[in-house]
């Protein structure tokens, strides 16, 4: 990992809003650059023993509301605990941003620290066959939004849309960060994919009205269902959306197919 350059008083407003929602708490920078005319955007992890009802969604919202839209954040949200996991690629992540990453603030009480006495090896076979496993359930669920032959249920066959979505781009965070989210929302998950492709960016662009509204209905959880009385929605919307996801599914088998030729 290079070293990180940002501006202090950005980092500043951002500790401000975390400390707010979870002090004490560690705050690294793993990430940072400048997107859209000047929004500057950080990629952060959190250690706290404070994250009981807090979300780094919520937490980037916040941000990003405060700041008027000038900065940006993918926060990864961890309790001490979680540094204790067995996981090969989740202790990788882990070490490397303890390691090299830029740190705003620190809990003195609670340091972070891994407690593995040696940080194993990638182990690409599983990686491969986690990825399959989500590009099966993706597929699986394309298909299913694809050939059912109800009326009126268009927001059903986006929410299967929403999890293909959220299958690939896990995948895609597993391959090539080798961590495993503990929050999964579409959203806070392709932001987390703009760490290394601009995937996300090309194909849910949000120029316009109309591809904001898709993109907000695409990002709806599925659990909203529970709630709702009418199920449908313009045919065009979900049309639209299928495509995407289509185009999205396909072009990440392109990346990871390169990368393991």
């Amino acid at each position: 990992m290079q070293q990180i350059n940002f501006p202090p008083e950005q980092a500043k407003k951002i500790v401000d809003v975390i400390k707010h929602h979870m002090s004490p708490c560690t705050v690294l920078v793993w990430g940072y650059c400048t997107i859209n005319s000047g929004t500057h955007h950080f990629d952060l992890l959190v250690f706290s023993n404070k994250v009981a009802g807090v979300s780094g969604a919520n937490i980037a919202n916040t941000i990003k509301e405060q700041s008027g839209g000038s900065i940006t954040a993918s926060v990864l949200v961890h309790k001490l605990t979680d540094l204790a996991t067995k996981q090969p690629g989740q202790q990788r992540f882990f070490d490397n941003i303890l390691r090299n990453g830029q740190r705003l603030c620190l809990d003195k009480n609670n340091p972070p620290y891994l407690l593995a006495d040696i940080i194993p090896s990638r182990d690409e076979e599983a990686e491969k066959a986690y990825w399959l496993k989500c590009v099966a359930v993706a597929q699986f669920n394309i298909q299913a939004a694809t050939e059912s032959p109800h009326l009126d249920v268009e927001l059903c066959k986006i929410a299967l849309l929403n999890t293909a979505c959220v299958q690939i781009a896990l995948g895609l965070i597993r391959i090539n960060l080798g961590y495993t989210p503990n929050e999964f929302s579409l959203n806070h998950l392709l932001n987390l994919c703009g760490n290394f492709t601009n995937l996300p960016t090309n194909l849910f662009h949000q120029q316009t009205p109309t591809a904001i509204h898709r993109y907000k209905m695409l990002c709806t959880p599925p659990s909203l269902l529970n709630h709702r009385i009418k199920l449908n929605t313009k045919e065009s919307d979900f049309l639209y959306l299928l495509d995407v996801t289509q185009q999205f599914l396909e072009l990440s088998k392109k990346m990871i197919d390169d990368r393991y030729p």
